[in-house]
């Protein structure tokens, strides 16, 4: 029989204590609360045109907003940010990865536009239009969207119904986004 290491005592006791602790401790709520997703940002987003993008409307208010897409959002504000951020905006990005997602500006407490960050593989509109799909297939599904906009980084191909702004972003040759714009926002976000 070996000997015992003088080193380490108590080593038996810490064993015994971590093997009895472990299930109480994977039973507590906190330990859960941590593996839960804290954003329900879709993995695939749906573009309803003229109507909502993945799940948020115009309109919406930020207590809607976080309804559907949960609290975990980083706050852009004029305090915090005011070169970039002339109102609110709540960003959902995803937690994995280049930081891709989607945007809701906030215009006197109500959603005025949202829009998705970056390319997001495999969101898409109803009708189909997917990201990354070329830019001619927007004139297919889309025939109403003509209105150009030459943005930074990007270009727009967008339709308008009644006060909404439906735009699809391109880059290379490729849809690279999608937007929902109120008329008082501008289509380039």
């Amino acid at each position: 029989m070996p000997a015992r290491s003088p080193r380490y005592p108590g080593r038996a006791l810490v064993l015994a204590a971590a093997v009895l602790l472990s299930p109480a401790l994977a039973l507590t709520p906190q330990a859960h609360a941590q593996m839960e997703p804290a954003s329900k940002l879709p993995a695939h987003g749906v573009f309803l045109v003229g109507v909502k993008l993945a799940g948020i409307k115009l309109g919406f208010t930020q207590t809607q907003v976080t309804a559907v897409l949960g609290k975990n959002y980083t706050l852009c504000t004029p305090a915090n940010s005011a070169n970039l951020c002339k109102e609110i905006i709540l960003l959902y990005e995803y937690t994995r990865g280049e930081p891709l997602g989607l945007a809701v500006r906030l215009h006197k407490g109500r959603v005025g536009a949202v829009f998705t960050l970056g390319a997001v593989p495999g969101w898409k509109t109803a009708e189909g239009l997917r990201i990354y799909d070329a830019i001619s297939d927007i004139y297919k599904l889309y025939p109403a969207a003509t209105t150009y906009t030459k943005c930074v980084g990007f270009e727009a191909l967008s339709m308008k119904k009644g006060t909404v702004t439906s735009s699809f972003y391109t880059a290379s040759g490729v849809i690279y986004g999608f937007a929902l714009t109120a008329a008082f926002e501008p289509v380039c976000q």
